[in-house]
């Protein structure tokens, strides 16, 4: 089936079959998409579902002004982009190591830290950087778990960096 088909069943409010044709067509370009960004196949496959997952949800907002393939490839390159925004950034933080053993003695020592001033943290701000860095949660999954606005979540991350930075300094 061509684009015209889904766009058609997409105008006919026949979701459950258009995203059916959908994932059924693109669902490798969509994950070699990924990947191409990823550069690692099961960031690329959990991406590749979270943009499956974005579509089944917008779908109802498809208005036609562009191809299904153009649609559906630029939910994936920013979602895509996304997910490496996110992991490269918190490579950067050596928040993630602090649940295994470490070896390197100063990323040690920063881990203790760590543990000794997350406590003086709010209560929510504890909550966020728990979720967000030992516990790899999305803002979005955040967002979904703590039940407030994304800027929020990220205000509480912002200020609970700042303070964390503060801490671990004096």
């Amino acid at each position: 089936m061509a684009d015209e088909d889904v766009q058609r069943l997409l105008c006919d409010h026949r979701y459950g079959l258009a995203f059916e044709l959908i994932l059924q067509r693109y669902q490798k370009k969509v994950f070699h998409l990924a990947y191409s960004i990823l550069k690692e196949s099961a960031n690329a496959e959990d991406v590749a579902q979270d943009i499956f997952v974005k579509l089944w949800q917008v779908l109802p907002l498809y208005d036609g002004r562009a191809a299904v393939s153009t649609w559906l490839y630029a939910i994936s390159r920013n979602t895509a982009l996304s997910a490496l925004r996110a992991g490269s950034y918190r490579k950067t933080l050596p928040l993630e190591n602090c649940n295994s053993p470490v070896t390197d003695p100063e990323a040690g020592l920063r881990c203790r830290q760590l543990r000794e001033v997350l406590p003086l943290l709010s209560q929510i701000e504890q909550e966020v950087i728990t979720l967000f860095y030992l516990q790899d949660c999305s803002v979005d999954d955040v967002v979904g778990m703590l039940d407030m606005p994304a800027g929020t979540v990220k205000s509480h991350l912002h200020r609970a960096r700042r303070k964390l930075a503060e801490y671990m300094r004096s």
